[in-house]
């Protein structure tokens, strides 16, 4: 009976959005509406549509979605939805674009043969959870990924492992349930497997005290489809037991600078990426740690949104790390915004999507 019920229900949501749809069209101009929606897929052309002209659009995901899970399909906008979290999947199709990147990373080592280079590309959670979505949406086999795209890379780049430490702690919180980026916890994680391949004696966890600085996150997956059915995230912070090694932050941002004690970013917890709370997420092009460890190599990563929860755990071994996002320069060349010359060692730091997206890289071949 409950699924006659469902089957009702689907059929009378549908019914009714059909009504809207055909009311919005002809009050529309049609010629304007079939030439937004060319070259979509029918499907996706219709889900388009419906997002756009429903009313109150916030609320067509939230409806959609639940539908859709109801009517048993398991992926929404490229977000696979697993019983307990949220996936963005990399599919083997996206998996194909990362020889220019190589390329502009051997060109950069061979540009600057003095400086010791690291590279860590990152798997995300469709890499680690890949057995528990389904073959048809097939997940791209990031281990074999990212080991291909080690090997493109000139041999004098020192590669750092972040996919087995992930993978042998999967069922422990390493990714967030509704976001598409790692936990403290997966980068501590990780932090504390390739610091010895860096010359880093990594900080025990018997070094921090665990705050939860918000038990409320629902995160970019969430507000891309509006799945309800996940329960929210909880964003930890690693607290030093024997006081913060960081002096000071300074960031910068379309021209403007901000500074800051701390590599938290509290106010952050009051906007909706909560995610900014390490570091300001994706907002500044260019952030600047200073420490007290001040007879320290210093460090530049130019880097993904990964490399915001991990490089709070790299600040006991550098004087001053400075964190570079590409997909920021807007065209300008790396050396203008931190020049490469004036540090120890250079970490690339991106999960395996941005590498892949290669937003900005450019700017680092410049």
């Amino acid at each position: 009976m409950k699924k006659i019920m469902d089957c009702i229900s689907a059929a009378l949501f549908f019914m009714l959005l059909f009504m809207f749809a055909l009311a919005t069209i002809v009050k529309s101009d049609l010629s304007q509406t079939a030439q937004k929606y060319s070259g979509m897929p029918a499907a996706r052309a219709a889900e388009s549509f419906a997002a756009d002209n429903f009313p109150i659009p916030g609320n067509w995901n939230v409806i959609y979605s639940a539908t859709a899970i109801m009517m048993g399909q398991k992926t929404i906008s490229g977000v696979f939805v697993d019983k307990d979290r949220l996936i963005d999947v990399i599919t083997e199709k996206e998996a194909e674009s990362y020889t220019d990147q190589t390329e502009i990373v051997n060109s950069f080592a061979q540009k600057y043969p003095d400086k010791t280079i690291y590279a860590m590309v990152v798997p995300t959670a469709s890499g680690i959870y890949s057995a528990d979505i389904p073959e048809f949406d097939p997940a791209v086999d990031q281990q074999k990924l990212i080991d291909d795209i080690y090997f493109a890379l000139d041999g004098r780049i020192i590669t750092l492992d972040a996919y087995n430490p992930l993978f042998s702690l999967r069922d422990e919180y390493v990714y967030f349930r509704t976001d598409s980026r790692w936990t403290s916890l997966g980068a501590f994680l990780v932090y504390g497997r390739v610091a010895p391949r860096m010359g880093l004696e990594p900080l025990n966890i018997s070094n921090y005290d665990i705050e939860y600085a918000d038990r409320s996150f629902y995160g970019d997956l969430y507000r891309k489809i509006r799945y309800g059915g996940v329960k929210a995230d909880t964003i930890n912070v690693f607290r030093n037991k024997y006081g913060s090694y960081v002096t000071g932050v300074a960031a910068s941002a379309d021209g403007q600078e901000f500074d800051s004690g701390s590599v938290y970013f509290r106010q952050a917890l009051s906007q909706q990426d909560k995610y900014a709370y390490f570091l300001g997420g994706d907002y500044f092009e260019k952030v600047t740690v200073t420490t007290s460890n001040t007879s320290a190599p210093r460090l530049l990563i130019i880097k993904g949104d990964y490399a915001n929860c991990l490089a709070p755990f790299l600040t006991p071994h550098y004087s001053e790390i400075t964190l570079v996002d590409p997909a920021r320069l807007d065209g300008r060349p790396l050396s203008e915004i931190a020049d490469p010359t004036q540090y120890d060692q250079v970490m690339f730091l991106f999960d395996a999507e941005d590498f892949l997206r290669g937003e900005g890289f450019d700017g680092i071949a410049k």
